[in-house]
């Protein structure tokens, strides 16, 4: 990859200015703002002299071009109406879930829930041994084609949907007895 030299940037500064600011001022979509496209341009612009050629042509002709068709492939990947279609489906409902997503800062998370096991770097060793027994009961209270789902889904593996309904109910059944038991 070729490095760009000084005049050449000190050439295209201005061009990209005025391109960005032009484009920004009315190019928010998603989840992108105005301060986002213009950034989004400086990049592509910087990107894109890496590759120019003097002899094809006058670089704003060439930056215009480029940033054209690049804010159509950002758009073309990116955007979305929120609402319009509800039967979408693969990369973009990902995409949109991730959009619309709930704040963190938001989430109320009650103190008494703890997962069953958490993945969190600093493992409280109670709360691990906590879940090690609670898994080691269940898996003892457990027979036949559930035991086996049950190991399948702590391996993180899929399983049908019925039979995981069937596996939460009696979880929840075991738990309220350990509960009962214990109280």
């Amino acid at each position: 990859m070729k490095n760009v030299d000084d005049d050449l940037i000190s050439e295209a500064t201005p061009i990209i200015h005025k391109l960005a600011s032009s484009r920004s001022s009315n190019g928010s979509f998603a989840y992108f703002e105005d301060q986002d496209i213009y950034q989004e341009i400086w990049r592509m612009c910087l990107d894109a002299l890496k590759r120019y050629d003097r002899d094809k042509g006058p670089i704003e002709n060439y930056l215009v071009r480029h940033v054209t068709n690049r804010m159509r492939n950002l758009r073309r990947d990116r955007y979305f109406r929120p609402g319009y279609d509800m039967s979408t489906s693969g990369l973009a409902k990902t995409r949109m879930d991730l959009v619309n997503a709930l704040s963190i800062d938001e989430s109320i998370i009650d103190d008494s829930i703890f997962p069953l096991c958490s993945s969190a770097f600093n493992i409280d060793p109670l709360g691990l041994i906590l879940c090690e027994e609670t898994i080691i009961y269940i898996q003892g209270e457990l027979s036949g084609y559930l035991l086996e789902s049950f190991n399948e889904l702590l391996g993180n593996n899929h399983i049908r949907k019925p039979i995981l309904e069937e596996l939460r109910e009696k979880i929840a059944e075991i738990l309220s007895r350990e509960d009962e038991d214990v109280g």
